[in-house]
């Protein structure tokens, strides 16, 4: 007990950490937890780093929701959490 479990959540972010998305990942994690506590989602979102997605030549990569996303900026984080996941 203690953490929340994956059940308890009904959105999800992927950042790729991968070799050729690392270099941007960090910031881009970042951005995407600013964006969802911002947009009052951070009891049903949840933001994780995964390995290597194998969309290299994409990098960085994150999947928000059902969506793939490739060349993804930090700056982008709040429009893809506001396009992608709803309060209702």
């Amino acid at each position: 007990m203690g953490k929340k479990e994956y059940d308890d959540y009904t959105n999800f972010v992927f950042v790729c950490i991968g070799k050729k998305c690392k270099d941007d990942s960090k910031a881009l994690h970042k951005a995407f937890k600013h964006a969802v506590e911002e947009e009052g989602l951070k009891k049903c979102t949840k933001i994780l780093k995964v390995k290597c997605t194998g969309r290299c030549k994409e990098a960085p990569v994150a999947i928000v929701g059902d969506k793939w996303l490739g060349k993804v900026k930090p700056a982008e984080a709040t429009t893809l959490v506001q396009e992608s996941f709803s309060k209702g």
